[in-house]
């Protein structure tokens, strides 16, 4: 069971927590929560959806990443909803903004698709726990 800051509005959080079932999630809807949680506790990775705070994931993985304390936990960016951004070249610029900044992943949930879900909680599981070489 990992630590997870999941940074998402109530309706994709509630998926994630669906899909992160077991993990012990800290979830928060805005900068400022986001930002105590992570003075406040240790975690494993940081979980943020595209919409978060009225699309601030951004600069929530800039803020991760800005701090020393923060800089080495995985940072993983995720779309869940099918609605939002649904043109390829969108979701292509901000999945490649996504590594730019220092994100380990850009998660879609529109590319799995046999069980969506289980194969979004196999990819994080990847993160928290990556195979060895």
């Amino acid at each position: 069971m990992a630590k997870i800051l999941v940074a998402a509005s109530p309706e994709p959080r509630v998926i994630l927590e669906r899909i992160l079932a077991g993990h012990e999630l800290c979830g928060v809807e805005t900068m400022a929560q986001a930002e105590q949680c992570l003075r406040e506790r240790t975690f494993a990775l940081i979980l943020c959806t595209i919409v978060f705070d009225e699309s601030r994931m951004f600069d929530l993985l800039r803020l991760a990443k800005s701090r020393p304390e923060w800089q080495q936990i995985p940072f993983v960016c995720a779309r869940l909803r099918h609605h939002i951004l649904d043109s390829p070249l969108a979701l292509q610029a901000v999945a490649f903004t996504c590594q730019a900044l220092g994100a380990v992943a850009f998660l879609n949930i529109a590319e799995y698709q046999v069980n969506p879900e289980r194969e979004m909680r196999d990819a994080i599981e990847q993160v928290l726990d990556p195979p060895s070489r």
